[in-house]
């Protein structure tokens, strides 16, 4: 009778623990469902290219960990390599894009204005994962009145209202909007302050620009104003100030110079780049103020917003 109570209880026992554990399975598994995230490839190419391209969101570090948790998979299949796929071909992705959100820091906020830190690889609009997609689960109204380059990251500036949107937008025509920038660049720089003014024709084909000293047809003015901050062994700390605000103006126009932005491969020299081991361009719109004029956000007046750059450290493998 003993052993027969007792083969029960251990029988109990088991089907308990596996309820549990079905139980848990369940759970993870729709875990897994409401963060999965999955797109067809258009065109044949190396999944980090493709999946970095689909979410830019990720960096390539969450990238490497999704590879080597092998929560992406190809056609279903779990992979652990950068592998090349055909097109056509299925790829879900298996991260917490929650958690990648909050790498966005809320700098200042009250009932008109949100100032964000945007990092490295998002779009400020453009896309189904841009930053404005993003923030909008938690605000009604979201109004981006400015952008900065994808790979750039830093202050951006949102009106909550479409008073205080229109606001700002006049703001920013009319010039009462300092924005600065600061940047890692090449070489050393002759003055300690210098006004540097060039044209710059936009290729919308290559996503990428040309600069010239002559106005050509189809160049527009561009002035760019650099401040060094430290000279380096071989190159630069500076505070880049627009007063012209073009497409990749800053990064093209050093380039242009021979000065260009460690970490951008775009403009910039590869081999340096991979000397600093910096994958990201060392450039970061860090400070930013208003002069508004006889409006309701006048109480923004002579307030400077700032942020500090993340590739600082990097600096150290050249003092």
């Amino acid at each position: 009778m003993t052993l027969v109570l007792v083969a029960l209880v251990r029988n109990i026992k088991i089907v308990v623990v596996k309820s549990k554990m079905v139980f848990k399975r369940q759970i993870f598994d729709a875990f897994l469902k409401e963060i999965m995230k999955d797109f067809i490839v258009e065109k044949k190419g190396k999944l980090s290219k493709l999946v970095l391209t689909e979410f830019p969101e990720l960096t390539f570090k969450d990238f490497m960990v999704a590879l080597k948790n092998k929560d992406i998979r190809v056609d279903g299949v779990r992979v652990n390599k950068d592998v090349l796929v055909e097109s056509n071909s299925l790829v879900s992705v298996y991260i917490d894009f929650n958690k990648i959100a909050t790498k966005i820091e809320k700098v200042y906020e009250d009932d008109n204005v949100l100032i964000i830190f945007k990092p490295y690889g998002l779009e400020v609009v453009g896309n189904k994962n841009d930053v404005v997609s993003i923030l909008k689960k938690n605000y009604l109204n979201l109004y981006p009145c400015h952008r900065i380059d994808v790979n750039t990251e830093g202050l951006v500036v949102f009106a909550k209202n479409k008073k205080s949107e229109e606001t700002i937008l006049s703001a920013f025509k009319n010039h009462n909007v300092k924005k600065v920038y600061k940047a890692w660049t090449a070489g050393h720089f002759k003055e300690q302050e210098s006004l540097f003014k060039a044209y710059l024709k936009k290729d919308s084909s290559k996503s990428v620009v040309h600069i010239s000293t002559n106005k050509g047809n189809g160049y527009k003015e561009i002035l760019t104003k650099v401040n060094i901050l430290e000279d380096l062994k071989t190159t630069s700390l500076i505070q880049v100030e627009l007063l012209t605000g073009r497409t990749h103006q800053i990064r093209a126009h050093l380039s242009f110079l021979k000065h260009s932005i460690i970490g951008d491969d775009k403009y910039g020299d590869r081999e340096q780049n991979k000397k600093f081991g910096l994958k990201k361009q060392a450039l970061t719109s860090c400070e930013i103020s208003f002069q508004f004029k006889n409006t309701h956000l006048d109480y923004l007046n002579n307030k400077s917003f700032k942020a500090v750059p993340t590739w600082l450290k990097y600096l150290d493998k050249d003092r």
